[in-house]
């Protein structure tokens, strides 16, 4: 199994963005030794990430497939590995697949922001956010090398972090082709919302992807 090689110059980066953490965060991640490729890299990420940050401001909690453990089923996880991101406030950001290439940042970028007890959208659109009232569930399709893909994410991660009927969900296209291929991913980034009602390929401006989740909402 390789290891996960973070260069020196970003870990010194990222060391030094984390002393701005105000609260702490936990990061629950989901593993099965027997069946998943990427889930020791992650557990290393997240290690690392815990290892950065200032002293008990980010919480890395592993739960292994193989030892039956109830939160499997209470986060309703399917696939593996899984990091569910929180702060005081269980939020719905959630990692499906290796934050690895472009994604390192996204994971980063959301740890600081679940610690600043903020959410970083407009605030016309955080208002519009607030008022959904019903499930709905963002998958964002990525590669590790797409430039593009955390915009969509960080999006996504940011709806759920406003509002505990939201989903966002970051998901690594290679790591799982029969989901790719069920929404049809031929490109990334590919946002799915509530099982495929509204679908859209590319990074989408904030407004724009913020009236793509209405779209959904009004038809759930």
């Amino acid at each position: 199994m390789m290891s996960v090689d973070v260069d020196d110059n970003i870990k010194r980066q990222v060391k030094e963005i984390f002393q701005h953490m105000e609260n702490e965060v936990t990061a629950k991640l989901f593993v099965d030794k027997d069946k998943c490729l990427t889930c020791a890299q992650t557990k290393e990420i997240l290690e690392l990430l815990a290892e950065l940050a200032p002293e008990n401001k980010l919480k890395v909690v592993i739960f292994n497939k193989e030892d039956n453990p109830p939160e499997i089923e209470q986060y309703e996880v399917r696939r593996f590995p899984t990091i569910l991101l929180h702060g005081d406030e269980e939020h719905k950001v959630i990692f499906t697949g290796i934050p690895s290439g472009y994604e390192f940042g996204s994971l980063v970028e959301d740890i600081l922001d679940i610690s600043a007890r903020k959410v970083t959208l407009k605030p016309e659109n955080l208002e519009k956010v607030k008022k959904i009232d019903k499930p709905i569930h963002i998958q964002v399709f990525v590669t590790p090398t797409c430039p593009y893909c955390p915009a969509a994410v960080r999006l996504a991660h940011k709806l759920a972090m406003a509002n505990p009927n939201i989903i966002g969900e970051m998901v690594e296209a290679t790591e799982f082709p029969l989901l790719s291929k069920k929404y049809f991913v031929m490109g990334v980034p590919k946002t799915v919302i509530n099982e495929g009602k509204v679908q859209f390929e590319g990074a989408y401006p904030e407004d724009d992807f913020v009236e793509k989740v209405l779209e959904a909402y009004k038809d759930a």
